[in-house]
């Protein structure tokens, strides 16, 4: 009764950690996930008195683990059946490709979350596979797989630009 009261108690804190790091920590790298999600979001919401879980003993000044609360082990092992590493970031990056609402910006300087979302949605990708915002056929191939329902997996480099008049309403 009474950890079941606590933890619902802090329901409302522990949710708004999980939907900031889905909302904001995507792009960057480990180490700046952890310094927005410990230092920035978890004492903002202790400096407001909202009630959050933290991480416990020694670890009382930071948050519970969010990958434990954002996923499970069964979900987090099918991911490494489908090639996904075991490392934090990836997990994050896993949880980032599959509870984001919106698309998923992911850092990956080693291109394994692009190997594991092409394992992942193998049976959704158009028969060209990864494209490039580049393609001189980028467009099209955008408007056939939002009419398909396929997913397209658009690769960027650091030196692309977004061309807003193309993706903005799509991921608006």
């Amino acid at each position: 009764g009474e950890v079941f009261a606590e933890t619902k108690r802090r329901l409302i804190g522990d949710c708004a950690v999980a939907s900031a790091f889905l909302s904001y920590c995507g792009p960057f790298n480990q180490e700046f996930r952890q310094r927005l999600v410990n230092q920035e979001i978890f004492e903002d919401l202790l400096r407001r008195k909202i009630p959050v879980s933290t991480a416990g003993g020694e670890n009382a000044n930071k948050p519970f683990g969010l990958t434990q609360f954002l996923s499970d082990p069964i979900t987090v092992g099918e991911w490494a059946m489908q090639s996904l590493p075991s490392d934090p970031l990836s997990i994050e990056n896993g949880i980032l490709v599959t509870r984001s609402s919106r698309y998923p910006l992911l850092v990956d300087p080693q291109g394994q979350a692009l190997q594991w979302i092409r394992a992942k949605e193998a049976a959704r990708l158009p028969g060209f596979g990864v494209t490039s915002l580049d393609h001189p056929r980028f467009r099209e191939q955008l408007e056939w797989c939002m009419a398909e329902g396929l997913s397209l997996i658009a690769q960027l480099e650091c030196e692309d630009q977004l061309d807003p008049m193309i993706l903005d309403p799509v991921l608006g």
